[in-house]
């Protein structure tokens, strides 16, 4: 049976590790959206980009790249890229019985590379790109790890589930931004860079071809059965571990979070393309984001708030 502390460090790397892939890749997007389109087309969708990670529109040239590098670098700013590999690395250091050396090796490098060698803003625009490909190549690595060499039990799980529930999380912020937006504003670009923003272009292209109509983006991202990044697949995969985790618990202790994890996946298996973007598709959008926020309150109230064993929780949330 495993300590509910050592549970909630699993679950916060998985949480971190997503976001700060997912804020790199974002931050990526703003930095090359203008080499593909036109000016107001390339500023759209680097406002988007921002939107999503709940930072204020760049502008100017220098000042998106200090905002840029703040958004990377910076230790006070705790949506930083920074502030999630370091909280993702102090979870790990807590739990470091139960994960691999490999794993731990991986991350740690990562951490003391973006510590160490932050430049100044007024340097950071020449070598952008280049940081962000390799943090999210590293972060790339250390899932690999993670699925290679740990042991696929309960602390794999958590850890999987963590990530798993924050990446649902992400794709929904995504969508709900590009979504609000009046039909026929967002253009084919617009849709392209949205693919990109969830690492979809390649896959989208095998199985959509190129045709980047709202429709036919947002039938993917989030009815998609087999795209990783997709709501269904993200929800699918939650339900399975749900389901998988904390088994020794009564029945009654872990009814509220497979009730909610069910009931989540139904949601998103049974919708329709017309649910999705018809008039009440920002409505499905907000639907699955409350369920996925109304999950992790469960999933921390079932697991983490009591130890199995009678420890509390210490995980750096």
């Amino acid at each position: 049976m495993m300590l509910s502390r050592v549970a909630d460090s699993l679950f916060w790397v998985g949480r971190y590790c997503e976001r700060a892939e997912h804020a790199c890749r974002l931050l990526q997007i703003t930095f090359s959206a203008g080499l593909e389109a036109g000016s107001q087309e390339a500023e759209r969708a680097a406002v988007r980009a921002m939107t999503a990670l709940g930072a204020p529109p760049l502008i100017g040239q220098s000042g998106s790249i200090e905002e840029a590098w703040r958004l990377t670098f910076s230790r006070e700013d705790a949506d930083s890229v920074y502030s999630s590999v370091a909280r993702a690395r102090e979870n790990a250091r807590q739990v470091r019985d139960q994960i691999t050396t490999e794993m731990w090796e991986r991350l740690n490098r990562l951490y003391f590379r973006l510590r160490e060698t932050p430049g100044t803003s007024d340097t950071f625009a020449a070598r952008a790109d280049r940081v962000f490909q390799e943090v999210i190549g590293d972060l790339h690595a250390v899932k690999g790890i993670v699925e290679g060499t740990m042991s696929h039990g309960e602390g794999f799980r958590f850890l999987s589930l963590g990530r798993m529930l924050e990446r649902a999380q992400l794709v929904v912020r995504v969508l709900e931004i590009h979504m609000a937006e009046p039909p026929g504003s967002v253009g084919e670009h617009g849709w392209m860079q949205c693919l990109r923003m969830l690492c979809g272009m390649e896959p989208f292209l095998r199985v959509k071809t190129a045709d980047f109509r709202r429709e036919v983006v947002t039938d993917f991202l989030v009815l998609d059965p087999e795209f990783p990044r997709s709501l269904r697949f993200c929800a699918d995969e939650i339900d399975v571990f749900i389901q998988r985790v904390g088994v020794g618990l009564a029945a009654a202790e872990r009814a509220r979070c497979l009730r909610r994890s069910g009931l989540l996946k139904a949601r998103l298996e049974f919708a329709t393309l017309s649910d999705v973007t018809g008039r009440n598709g920002r409505q499905l959008l907000a639907e699955v984001a409350a369920a996925a926020s109304d999950l992790n309150d469960a999933v921390r109230t079932t697991f983490f708030t009591i130890s199995f064993q009678g420890a509390p929780g210490t995980a750096v949330a």
